[in-house]
């Protein structure tokens, strides 16, 4: 049966399922009513009820009695974390956005010297805070963090609670949230220190993502490294010409 050939509800139905899965329909986000899709799609408010219905057995939607139509969740099928908003977020709070269940946990935390790279990166702090994090999402090994941040900008960390917290939240607290970031992508062999906490074979490709996070005052304020599961991961880049 070609798309033509569906019925109506379906069509539609499937329409807004898939920009549930794309991320254009964000989870929590409120759908338009049953008015307002019937005259835009040129239906009958029964059709349109009846895609709605559907998607509400199947888990996309959720309706709220006096206030409307929310999505609820992406479906272990489609659910995607998606890379390439230029909005400044932390993973967790992307996590919830695409519709995720997510738990961290932190696996060292503690004050290095700045030697090498960091060095460069933080030529103004003889000390930084590295912070090494796992993220977990519907309880399966997703992203491994490996943050650094100088310890000549940020005071006490070690009072925040970094395995609920967002670092971008204790950041914004010392007045030196990243305003700017600049990141890099590429797929590399997951590195054999790491396979058995994500909990993938030895060898096998993952994205790897580089940060860097520079405050206001265009002052370098974090370098993270971050390894990502790919099977839960996709990109989306947009253009102006």
């Amino acid at each position: 049966m070609n798309e033509n050939q569906k019925p109506l509800y379906v069509q539609l139905a499937d329409n807004m399922r898939n920009k549930i899965i794309s991320g254009e329909y964000r989870v929590g986000s409120k759908i338009m009513s049953e008015r307002q899709m019937a005259e835009i799609y040129g239906l009958n408010r029964l059709t349109v009820r009846k895609s709605i219905e559907q998607l509400i057995q199947e888990g996309y939607l959720s309706a709220v009695q006096g206030k409307g139509t929310f999505v609820e969740r992406m479906t272990d099928g489609g659910k995607k974390m998606q890379f390439g908003s230029s909005e400044i977020m932390s993973l967790s709070s992307q996590l919830r956005q695409s519709g995720f269940s997510s738990s961290r946990t932190v696996l060292s935390f503690k004050k290095i010297k700045s030697e090498k790279v960091l060095k460069d990166f933080f030529p103004n702090s003889a000390e930084c805070y590295e912070l090494i994090r796992l993220s977990k999402i519907d309880n399966n090994p997703y992203a491994l963090q490996i943050c650094y941040f100088p310890a000549s900008v940020f005071h006490r960390p070690e009072r925040f609670d970094f395995s609920s917290g967002s670092i971008y939240d204790y950041m914004e607290s010392q007045g030196h949230r990243p305003k700017t970031m600049i990141s890099e992508m590429t797929a590399v062999p997951v590195p054999s220190d790491y396979s058995e906490i994500l909990a993938i074979e030895k060898g096998k490709l993952i994205f790897f993502y580089e940060y860097f996070g520079f405050d206001i005052d265009h002052k370098m304020v974090e370098y993270t490294r971050s390894y990502y599961i790919p099977e839960y991961t996709s990109f989306k880049y947009s253009t102006e010409k």
